[in-house]
C-alpha cells in the first residue's frame, strides 16, 4: 500500500542541506533519532551514521531532496484502510503488470514510473473523501 508521497522541490548536495539553517534538525549527531544529512560540516562522512551509508557515501552525498510541503503528505490510517483493498489491483493497472504481492509488480530495487503513471496513483488517490485530505 502507499503510505505517503512527496513531489521534489528542491535538490542540493548533503553538504549544501548541512549549512542551510531550516534544515539544521536533519543533522546527525549523538542522538535518537538520528537525522538524514550524512556529512559533517566539513563535507566529510559524518561518524554518527555508524557506517550504515559508507560503502555508498562518495554515490548520494551530492544528492539531498526537499520535499514541497503543499505537494507532499502522509495518508491517515483511515486513507489506508480504505485504499489498501484495492491497491494491488491499482499497481496491476497503472503498470500493466500482474503480481499477487506489491513486491511481484516493484521489485525489491523499486520501479521508475512514467509521468503518467504517477498522475494515475495520485488521481486514485485523490478519490479520498475532501475531509481527510
Amino acid at each position: 500500500m502507499i503510505f505517503g508521497f512527496i513531489k521534489i522541490a528542491e535538490k542540493i548536495s548533503h553538504l549544501q542541506a548541512f549549512h542551510r539553517p531550516d534544515l539544521r534538525s536533519k543533522r546527525m549527531g549523538n542522538k535518537i533519532p538520528n537525522g538524514n544529512i550524512i556529512v559533517d560540516a566539513d563535507g566529510r562522512y559524518n561518524r554518527f551514521d555508524g557506517g550504515a551509508h559508507k560503502h555508498k557515501f562518495d554515490r548520494i552525498k551530492q544528492h539531498y531532496v526537499i520535499g514541497s510541503v503543499a505537494e507532499s503528505r502522509m495518508l491517515t490510517s483511515a486513507e489506508i484502510l480504505r485504499l489498501a483493498p484495492t491497491f494491488l489491483a491499482k499497481l496491476s493497472s497503472i503498470l500493466g503488470l500482474r503480481g499477487s504481492r506489491a513486491i511481484d509488480m516493484i521489485s525489491r530495487k523499486g520501479r521508475k514510473l512514467t509521468a503518467l503513471q504517477v498522475r494515475s496513483l495520485l488521481a486514485w488517490l485523490s478519490t479520498l473523501p475532501a475531509s481527510s485530505t
